[in-house]
């Protein structure tokens, strides 16, 4: 089965096992939180406590193995996008066009620094070596 916002509306007939392994599938596509898919699962209320309970499952099954470290951040990522709060569309009212006298920008002048007087670089000490008697 494909992972895409189609297959999503599937997700709720199917049995944990096969869930799973699409969720497994899910976690590792490593899709960002704004992605369709994420955004199909969210529209489904059923469906995301499903998906938080094969991720607890998920990340019990990758403690002690040696991809533990890279699996807990792609589930905590998967989370995360579970989380994400879907923003409602922005209506905004249009305002007239109020035509305002424009003023002459003001000008600056931009001085470059004074360059600073270099000082004179002071000879090194002179040494004097002398022989072990």
């Amino acid at each position: 089965m494909a992972i895409g916002p189609s297959a999503v509306e599937r997700w709720l007939d199917l049995s944990t096992e096969e869930l799973r392994a699409q969720v497994k599938q899910l976690v590792s596509a490593r899709l960002p939180g704004d992605h369709a898919v994420w955004q199909a699962i969210r529209r489904h209320p059923a469906l995301v406590p499903r998906i938080r309970g094969v991720l607890s499952g998920l990340a019990a099954t990758a403690a002690g193995s040696k991809d533990e470290a890279m699996q807990k951040v792609w589930i905590s990522t998967a989370r995360a996008a579970l989380d994400q709060a879907t923003p409602a569309p922005v209506k905004t009212a249009r305002r007239p066009v109020v035509k305002e006298a424009e003023e002459p920008e003001p000008v600056i002048e931009l001085r470059q620094p004074e360059p600073q007087p270099k000082q004179a670089h002071k000879p090194a000490p002179t040494m004097l070596f002398q022989e072990p008697s």
